[in-house]
């Protein structure tokens, strides 16, 4: 029986083998064509909107809800694969497939609309009862979409609106830890957070100006704009989170929490076997976790070998060294060395 890896491996395989065959029907001149002068689009279509949803089906058994999404996902690669791959000669179903964007747009701003307000109740009742939002969006998210990529990465969107544009006090959130260290102080880290965003402040109607003054289409100069706004979201949502989310140490467990970018872990005591002050800079190494962002790194964690922790997309990795930011670091270590002495 396979393995859920295995299964995901296998439905990637051969959704690539086949992808690559529609390629060479539709791009490389064969017998199989007529050289280029007979273009089926049917088969593509075919097999992104029915053959890999009912193959993703038996293969996983998702609930109904689940399927749903990825068959909307699937919709979306079919009209975006089709739109690049089909020659404009050879357009005749897609012609009429590509005028169904607008509405695939609608159903999708809908469902997410739907998802968010239900997010919002959600997360709402559960800060009400425990007082930690932090954790509400994680139960919240988790329980709905799994410990996946998706979920993953619909929890990161999650906290990005929550800390760049709801969270109002920040003194009034309750995150797990019995004790917590801050890092924003570090090396000037959340001031030169700050620099940036004013540097894009100072820079989108200079663009602006130039944009609409060269650009073929003065509209885009509008959509520059949006994008600029859309990223300054993410590191408003960065910085305030640099704020408010502290590293913490539990009863069992350090929770390293550091802005939003970087993935939440928590080490286990057990798992540290060492812990120093460090200077200088970290360089790139396989197996070493770098965490200061605009500051600089003063502690270094030894973990036992073999230790893994969650690093992109919520996927496991093996992490050797833990070299991080503390405003703090003689406080932090002392107290994580009192923590591995009682456990």
């Amino acid at each position: 029986m396979m393995t859920g890896i295995n299964r995901k491996s296998v439905f990637g395989l051969i959704v690539l083998v086949a992808m690559a065959g529609h390629y060479a029907l539709l791009r490389v001149p064969f017998v199989g064509n007529d050289f280029g002068r007979d273009i089926a689009e049917w088969p593509l279509l075919a097999d992104l909107v029915i053959t890999f949803p009912l193959l993703y089906y038996f293969m996983f058994r998702p609930s109904p809800k689940a399927f749903f999404l990825r068959w909307l996902t699937f919709a979306a690669l079919s009209l975006w694969f089709g739109s690049l791959m089909i020659p404009d000669e050879g357009k005749v179903i897609w012609r009429g497939v590509e005028r169904l964007w607008p509405l695939y747009i609608a159903l999708q701003a809908a469902l997410e609309l739907y998802v968010l307000v239900f997010l919002v109740r959600k997360i709402r009742a559960l800060a009400r009862m425990g007082g930690d939002v932090d954790e509400a969006m994680e139960q919240t998210i988790r329980g709905r979409l799994g410990r996946g990529a998706t979920g993953w990465f619909a929890l990161f969107e999650a906290r990005i609106w929550y800390y760049g544009l709801f969270m109002r006090k920040g003194s009034q959130l309750r995150l797990r830890g019995e004790q917590h260290f801050s890092y924003d102080k570090n090396e000037g880290n959340a001031s030169n957070q700050i620099a940036v965003i004013m540097m894009l402040l100072f820079e989108m109607p200079l663009s602006h100006l130039l944009l609409h003054l060269v650009a073929v289409k003065p509209v885009l100069a509008w959509i520059v704009d949006g994008l600029t706004l859309w990223s300054m979201l993410y590191i408003v949502a960065e910085y305030r989170a640099t704020h408010w989310r502290p590293v913490s140490l539990d009863k069992d467990a350090l929770l390293i929490r550091y802005g939003v970018f970087a993935a939440d872990r928590v080490v286990p005591y057990w798992m540290v076997e060492s812990i120093s002050r460090r200077g200088g800079y970290v360089p790139r190494e396989r197996g070493v976790l770098r965490l200061y962002q605009f500051g600089g790194a003063n502690v270094e964690i030894r973990l036992r070998p073999g230790s893994r922790l969650p690093g992109f997309a919520g996927r496991e990795q093996v992490v050797t060294r833990i070299c991080i930011g503390i405003d703090k670091p003689d406080a932090f270590i002392d107290a994580v060395r009192a923590k591995l002495q009682q456990s």
